[in-house]
């Protein structure tokens, strides 16, 4: 997801608020389809079937016609309910409150070989200072960091590992008020500083690296650019010291081009955005290849939006892209997922709109069978944003939602990131809890 929208969503965790998820057979809204991939000449994948039938017998083990699941009982928390929907499975819920029990966020999330789970974010101390925290397998802490470069703002935005164990955090830092200038950071597993990546920014503003990736041997990042004309930069970085190969910059003739996640297609990189045209955001999309060469640069003018992350999946290039998508001008935003082929060509469209209001994915990550996660925030009865969570097959159906019950009116809470480990899929965000502002809320969920 994007930094900027990271860190404008300050809320907070409730460590003591049970585990909870909403899926529409409980509420009575759906978290459906809308009407945005139709208009896209798009066919919207089937959703999971959500009600059973009056001859089918619950908890007998057999998946009877209208019945999403039966795993021959009736336990409401194992990931399949009394009534054989699916819903998600809890293991366990992290949170954080920072040093100065103010707004402290989760922005992204990796999983190593080991299950270890790497969460990046800020916390306020002092200052917002950048964070990042390794939990083991079980969920509890095996080290912490909190970086302050020279006392002003800095923030982690995303955090990936690579097949040696190496650990790669990026965001920004400030090192003159106003300045943000882009910064990645190096850490073994056990949290050793390895090395520092910096450079200098162009102009006052929000620069700062949004997203990371690892392919062809290379740590590649993606970042908006401030100036006059905000630019969408891409680097190539050596993994071993953060050295920078090249770096390509455009504003994919829009006013302004914001950076989100970025990924390998193929033999090309792809990088997820929005493009600014008259004052209104719309999706971006952004090809380089290996060398550093601009390929190409999509911009989605029928619909307002922007995309926040992007995920390989399957083969020949495809990706999985999550953001938001006003399918109906006027009407709000909906929770927005595309696959899409080495071309960017639509392979299927899910659109969910959780209570016809402001929806958003902000990250995606694919795990084993092509099985899909999104994690964003969607708005709540009460008109609050709530942490989301949204498992999906690969091709597009959808097996069960998860929103976090936050009770209280006035408390947004936003997820912001998702990674699978073996057998297991991570959402990280931030929760409200009052008198405490913003706290870290990472969970871990079953992904069977």
């Amino acid at each position: 997801m994007t930094l900027g929208t990271c860190l404008s969503a300050l809320v907070a965790c409730n460590e003591s608020s049970p585990p909870g998820h909403t899926f529409a057979a409980e509420t009575g809204t759906d978290a459906t389809s809308s009407s945005g991939a139709a208009q896209d000449g798009l066919v919207p994948p089937p959703l999971a079937t959500e009600s059973t039938t009056a001859a089918s017998v619950c908890g007998d083990g057999v998946i009877d016609a209208g019945e999403g699941c039966d795993d021959g009982n009736l336990d409401a928390e194992d990931g399949c309910d009394a009534s054989c929907t699916p819903i998600a499975a809890v293991d366990w819920t992290y949170t954080h409150n920072g040093g100065a029990g103010q707004d402290d966020v989760a922005c992204g999330v990796a999983i190593d070989g080991e299950g270890r789970v790497f969460v990046v974010g800020a916390e306020v101390v002092q200052s917002r200072d950048a964070w990042i925290v390794a939990l083991a397998p079980d969920g509890h802490e095996l080290w912490r960091k909190t970086i302050d470069s020279a006392g002003l703002d800095d923030a982690f935005a995303d955090v990936t590992v690579d097949a040696a164990g190496r650990v790669f955090a990026a965001g920004h830092e400030e090192l003159a008020a106003g300045v943000r200038s882009p910064v990645i950071r190096a850490f073994t597993g056990q949290g050793a500083d390895l090395w520092k990546f910096s450079e200098a920014a162009a102009a006052a503003g929000a620069s700062g690296i949004d997203g990371l990736a690892l392919a062809d041997g290379a740590l590649y990042s993606t970042a908006s650019e401030a100036g006059d004309q905000v630019r969408l930069a891409i680097r190539r970085h050596d993994p071993a010291s953060g050295e920078t190969a090249w770096k390509t910059t455009t504003a994919a003739s829009a006013s302004h081009a914001y950076a989100g996640g970025i990924a390998e297609s193929g033999a090309q990189m792809i990088a997820a955005g929005a493009a600014e045209l008259a004052g209104v955001l719309h999706p971006l999309l952004v090809r380089v290849e290996h060398d550093g060469s601009l390929a190409t640069t999509q911009i989605d003018e029928a619909h307002a939006g922007a995309w926040s992350d992007v995920t390989p999946i399957g083969s020949e290039g495809e990706v999985l892209v999550t953001g938001r998508i006003g399918s109906v001008p006027g009407a709000g935003f909906d929770v927005a997922v595309r696959r899409l082929s080495g071309r960017d060509e639509p392979r299927w469209a899910q659109t969910i709109d959780h209570l016809a209001s402001f929806d958003a994915g902000r990250g995606v990550a694919v795990g084993a069978n092509e099985a899909v996660f999104v994690a964003g925030a969607v708005t709540s009865v009460s008109g609050d944003l709530e942490i989301f969570g949204a498992l999906l097959s690969g091709l597009g159906e959808l097996r069960w939602t998860h929103v976090n019950a936050n009770r209280g009116v006035g408390l947004e809470d936003h997820g912001a990131a998702a990674a699978f480990g073996p057998g297991f899929v991570v959402l990280a965000g931030d929760e409200q809890v009052p008198g405490q502002g913003a706290n870290v809320w990472v969970r871990r969920f079953r992904a069977e």
